[in-house]
């Protein structure tokens, strides 16, 4: 997968319906699609790497696979993927599903389904996502369990605790109950993280 983020065109994605047949609620699908892609392929990708052990190319290739999930999922099965309650949540629990995936070809998706993305530049993550101070929270939440890792990720992506349960299959009072946890871990080791001079801790 290409490391660039463009905006995919749909004629370059897998042809899974005929364009030129298109009705109009799948217009719309696809314009709403686009519009989810702009808005969460980095907060995907962020998400994925919060929720970790992830690299920035591991995570970018699970967030992409999602995205290239859900585009067959609208296309081929429309009436299912009308019925996700909230797509946002749904891009990153397959996410991290892909990037939990046993290594091995069988499990990796055919080339030829990929899409195609531009040559031309393409904006990426801001390196202002990558400060030492984001490097060190990221390390600490690495040192929580996975199921910590991956409650704390949603709830920074502003997800409610009930949304949180749903995604993750458990009880509203267990998300609450995981979050308190680990704030009281962070908060313990990185009230301990020396400040660089200069700085003021927020």
């Amino acid at each position: 997968m290409s490391p660039g983020e463009a905006r995919p065109d749909p004629a370059d994605l897998p042809p899974v319906f005929p364009l030129d047949a298109i009705p109009a609620t799948m217009g719309a699908m696809r314009a709403a699609w686009l519009d989810l892609y702009d808005t969460e392929l980095h907060p995907v990708i962020r998400f994925v790497m919060k929720s970790g052990p992830a690299g920035l190319e591991d995570a970018r290739d699970a967030a992409h696979e999602a995205f290239l999930e859900s585009w067959r999922l609208m296309n081929k099965r429309p009436e299912d993927w009308s019925t996700i309650r909230n797509p946002r949540a749904w891009l990153r629990t397959v996410a991290l599903r892909r990037l939990r995936r046993p290594p091995g070809p069988r499990n990796r998706p055919p080339l030829d389904t990929c899409a195609d993305l531009p040559d031309a530049p393409a904006p990426s993550l801001d390196p202002g996502e990558f400060t030492a101070q984001v490097q060190t929270v990221l390390a600490e939440l690495r040192q929580l369990d996975r199921e910590a890792r991956e409650v704390m990720a949603y709830l920074t992506d502003g997800f409610t605790a009930a949304a949180i349960g749903e995604a993750m299959g458990i009880t509203e009072q267990r998300v609450r109950d995981v979050i308190r946890r680990a704030r009281t871990y962070l908060k313990r080791r990185l009230a301990a993280t020396p400040v660089p001079e200069g700085r003021q801790p927020r």
